[in-house]
């Protein structure tokens, strides 16, 4: 390990459940950063593959500071990195998971903009998606928001740096973070009690809604991960309508206040919006699974009343005649959502 680099009052947090063939790419990226952090920190969510001999070869490999804690039981990862919070000792907590990369710089940017931003509880900058037929930079946020209508460059000449004006507003649909590209206040993570556990999907999009009842969100407008995206996860049928029935549970935990995010009456309003239109779309994900598929899901949408299999067949006759005709046809893959 290279001691003249600076190093910086962050852990880099990384949740694994049997990733023993990815890990070590994910922690040689911390390895090459130009700023170091305290330590890695692995939690390890009970894998049953030789994930820990891996870290532990490589840490004596390389010399680089490692901790690894083991879970006895798999709880998920918002669990994991819940762990990992409580016992990093640093002031900045980055996440990286097992299978993704840091780029070089990571850290140093984005520790860098927090110390530079007094009142900012999280940092982030874009991603690189890698799929297995492109790569895509600016993939997770700039792509899909102009910067300049929903932030403010922070003052202090050329930084590249944004302040988003409202991040509850920017974040209320969606994540528009990769988990790897942000970095935040270890103590106002802990004082909203963590990441949100119980959620299949989506743990992550609900803490960053959570932090921004604390304070300011900077962007650094520049890829500061790499996330890869895994042929079994791309592939898998009925992808699309579980990632559908994560987003309804999400939004109904949002209105019945349950996590501690308090919406406005406008806000309020756009959330049961969403709700509409994600259950539309989730009627046709499922029904081209086939009507065993859609009936099952429609049976267990968040927020709805238990519905009978007549009402469940009447509610959306198109939708159900789709589910038929998509049995003789074979449509099992995905839809895109």
């Amino acid at each position: 390990m290279n001691t003249h680099r600076p190093r910086l009052d962050v852990t880099v947090v990384m949740p694994s459940f049997n990733r023993s063939a990815l890990i070590t790419r994910a922690l040689e990226s911390v390895r090459k950063q130009t700023a170091m952090p305290h330590e890695i920190l692995v939690v390890d969510d009970a894998s049953t593959d030789d994930t820990v001999a891996q870290v532990e070869a490589w840490r004596e490999r390389t010399g680089f500071p490692v901790r690894i804690e083991k879970l006895a039981k798999n709880g998920g990862v918002a669990a994991a990195r819940n762990r990992a919070m409580e016992l990093a000792t640093t002031r900045y907590i980055s996440f990286l998971d097992s299978d993704d990369e840091h780029l070089p710089d990571t850290l140093a940017l984005l520790v860098g903009a927090l110390e530079a931003t007094p009142g900012a509880v999280v940092a982030f900058g874009d991603a690189t998606k890698v799929t297995p037929e492109k790569t895509i930079p600016n993939a997770m946020f700039g792509a899909k928001i102009d910067i300049l209508t929903i932030a403010d460059p922070v003052p202090g000449g050329d930084s590249g740096r944004f302040r988003l004006r409202n991040p509850k507003e920017t974040f209320l649909k969606a994540s528009l973070i990769a988990t790897c590209s942000a970095c935040f206040v270890r103590a106002e993570a802990l004082a909203v009690g963590g990441m949100p556990v119980g959620y299949r999907m989506g743990s992550d999009w609900l803490f960053w809604l959570r932090l921004a009842q604390r304070g300011d969100f900077i962007f650094v407008q520049e890829d500061v991960s790499v996330v890869h995206r895994h042929p079994e996860n791309l592939t898998k049928p009925g992808s699309a309508a579980d990632t559908s029935m994560a987003k309804l549970a999400g939004y109904h935990a949002i209105l019945d206040g349950r996590l501690g995010i308090t919406v406005d009456p406008p806000q309020k309003r756009k959330v049961e919006q969403f709700i509409e239109k994600r259950i539309a779309l989730l009627r046709y994900q499922s029904s081209v699974l086939g009507l065993t598929s859609y009936l099952d899901y429609m049976g267990r949408i968040p927020g709805q009343a238990k519905q009978n299999v007549v009402r469940r067949i009447l509610a959306d006759p198109k939708s159900t005649l789709r589910s038929i005709v998509s049995v003789f046809r074979g449509r099992q893959g995905p839809v895109a959502d």
